[in-house]
């Protein structure tokens, strides 16, 4: 599986959530996505590796990874070639059942709806 990450103008936005975190987080981060480049779609969700699609977004999906915080970055399948593809669209945590900062689903939504418009939102995945 290929990842990519959302790009807002000349900005990684994965890239940089991820540089805000912690060292230890980095790290549990970086490993989850190490794995889910391995596996395929039904092997994530059977590991639980993911969860959703949430809250009736249709297609956001949140990966699973604990450090520090329990970390919740939000993605889809594709969405230009669901089979092989998933593009991290927010990060986010998740904290007392609750995705943090207040709006990252309506704002992975978004994102979402802008990389299907147009593919040069987003970029090869790059490890913070």
């Amino acid at each position: 599986m290929e990842l990519w990450d959302f790009r807002n103008g000349d900005r990684n936005e994965i890239f940089a959530w991820a540089q805000r975190l912690s060292k230890r987080d980095r790290a549990a981060l970086n490993q989850k996505l190490d794995l889910l480049e391995r596996l395929d779609f039904e092997q994530a969700i059977g590991l639980k590796l993911l969860a959703g699609p949430i809250q009736h977004s249709g297609h956001i999906l949140k990966l699973r990874a604990s450090g520090d915080h329990a970390l919740r970055p939000l993605l889809c399948r594709g969405p230009h070639v669901p089979l092989h593809e998933y593009t991290l669209l927010k990060g986010a945590k998740e904290l007392d059942r609750k995705l943090e900062p207040p709006g990252v689903l309506d704002k992975a939504i978004e994102n979402r709806s802008h990389v299907r418009k147009d593919k040069e939102r987003r970029v090869k995945h790059e490890r913070a």
